[in-house]
C-alpha cells in the first residue's frame, strides 16, 4: 500500500515553525468574558493594544508541533564514552577522578593524621585530668586549713568572752 504524505495532515512530518522576527504575531487566546476586538461594540485603545502586541507567545496547536521522537538505544550500545588520553595542560586531564593508588595513599595519610590528632587530644585530656587532681588536692588542703583557722578563731573568741565575763564579776 503506497501512501502519499500530505504535510498538512501527517503529524510526523516536520512543519515550519514561525520565527519571532516574522511580521505576523501568534494569535492571543482571549477569555470567555472578554469578546475579541472585532466583536466588541466599543473599541478602546487598551483593547487594541492588548491584541496587537502579545505579552506572551502562544504555543502552537498539538497538530502543528513537531514530534520529538523516541530515543531508542540498542542493548549492546556502549554505555560510557571510551577513555581518552589528554595532554597534561588540557583542562579535561585535570579531572577530579583519582586512581586506586592515589585514593589508598590519601586514605593512609588521612588515617595517620587522625591517629596523631587523637593521640594529641588524649594527651591533652590526660594533662587536664592531672590538673584536676592537683587542684582538688589543693582544694582539700585549703578546706582543712580553713577549718583549723575557724576552730582557732572560735577558741580565741570563747576564751576572750570568758575573760571578759570573769573580769566583770570581780
Amino acid at each position: 500500500m503506497a501512501s502519499t504524505s500530505d504535510p498538512s495532515t501527517d503529524p510526523f512530518q516536520p512543519t515550519p515553525v514561525p520565527s519571532i522576527t516574522e511580521s505576523k504575531p501568534f494569535p492571543i487566546a482571549t477569555t470567555c468574558s472578554t469578546p475579541p476586538a472585532s466583536q466588541s461594540n466599543s473599541n478602546t485603545s487598551t483593547d487594541t493594544d492588548e491584541l496587537s502586541t502579545p505579552s506572551k507567545l502562544a504555543r502552537p496547536h498539538l497538530s502543528q508541533r513537531k514530534s520529538s521522537g523516541t530515543m531508542i538505544i540498542p542493548r549492546d550500545a556502549p554505555t560510557e564514552a571510551p577513555a581518552q588520553d589528554f595532554p597534561p595542560e588540557d583542562a579535561r586531564a585535570m579531572s577530579p577522578r583519582r586512581s586506586s593508588e592515589e585514593t589508598d595513599k590519601m586514605l593512609v595519610s588521612a588515617r595517620l593524621s587522625i591517629e596523631r590528632r587523637a593521640q594529641d587530644m588524649q594527651s591533652g585530656l590526660a594533662a587536664i585530668a592531672t590538673q584536676i587532681e592537683t587542684v582538688s588536692k589543693n582544694c582539700e588542703s585549703l578546706d582543712r586549713q580553713n577549718q583549723a583557722l575557724q576552730d582557732a578563731i572560735g577558741d580565741m573568741t570563747r576564751s576572750l568572752s570568758r575573760e571578759s565575763l570573769s573580769s566583770k564579776k570581780k
